[in-house]
């Protein structure tokens, strides 16, 4: 009980530090640019993703100011002082001052303002070997959500583990980018042993990691993390797990 408690403690202290560090990601932008439509039609969502809905089409010829850019988003006013959003990836089919937006390769920039992030990890769970996919969500250039798939292999048994994390990049704007993480899920371990007391068991467990990511090229990253879970069993006890792993990811 000790131990769950000063977990406890030490969880809540990392969320409120990740909601304090947590800031708008809102880059207005001071000159007005006006970019041209040389595609037959853009669409206007009513927010910065996808899932949002279509509200406006713009045609061809006409002209729309850049007002902020959020993430990988541009929120844009046509002539008619529509508002809504458009997607970096729609930029070749505009022009800036009679020249054409070309292609832009993945950028540091790009990193800090990406959007979806997925990953593959191979690391030591408790002398096990561990392998883990993940796939997050960047809400801000600091804040983020992630949800995780683990497998140990191990001597004595398996183990499957269901995560999601809350994710923050403490000091975003490094080359070499620190993160801290909270989260919880569960956990089946499943044993090798035929005897009749080696049962499968499926717990919930807690976590908190500490992690790094380094932008390597164009959209890859490669990544180290420690993660230290503590298993919530009915047994007097909880259990202690400790997860290094490192892997790579790219990001959308």
């Amino acid at each position: 009980m000790a131990i769950f408690l000063s977990f406890r403690r030490v969880a809540l202290t990392l969320f409120c530090l990740l909601s304090l560090i947590a800031k708008a990601d809102d880059n207005k932008v001071n000159d007005n640019i006006l970019l041209t439509i040389e595609v037959s039609y853009i669409e206007l969502h009513s927010g910065p993703a996808v899932g949002y809905p279509v509200i406006y089409v713009i045609e061809k010829g006409e002209q729309v100011e850049v007002l902020l850019k959020r993430t990988r988003w541009l929120k844009i006013k046509d002539k008619r002082g529509n508002i809504g959003w458009l997607s970096q990836n729609e930029l070749l089919g505009l022009s800036h001052q009679g020249k054409a937006i070309a292609q832009q390769n993945y950028s540091e920039e790009d990193f800090f303002q990406r959007d979806v992030e997925a990953g593959i990890m191979y690391g030591d769970f408790e002398g096990s070997n561990f392998y883990n996919l993940s796939l997050g969500y960047a809400f801000t250039d600091v804040f983020s959500s992630e949800i995780l798939a683990g497998k140990a292999l191990g001597n004595i048994a398996n183990s499957d583990i269901y995560e999601a994390m809350l994710i923050s990049q403490l000091l975003p704007e490094y080359f070499v980018i620190p993160y801290v993480g909270i989260g919880a899920g569960i956990i089946n371990t499943k044993p090798h042993s035929i005897l009749a007391d080696a049962k499968n068991r499926q717990n919930t467990l807690i976590s908190a990691a500490v992690g790094l990511k380094y932008h390597l090229a164009r959209n890859f990253l490669l990544r180290a993390e420690y993660k230290y879970s503590l298993v919530l069993t009915d047994r007097n006890e909880n259990e202690e797990i400790k997860v290094w792993k490192l892997g790579f990811s790219i990001f959308f």
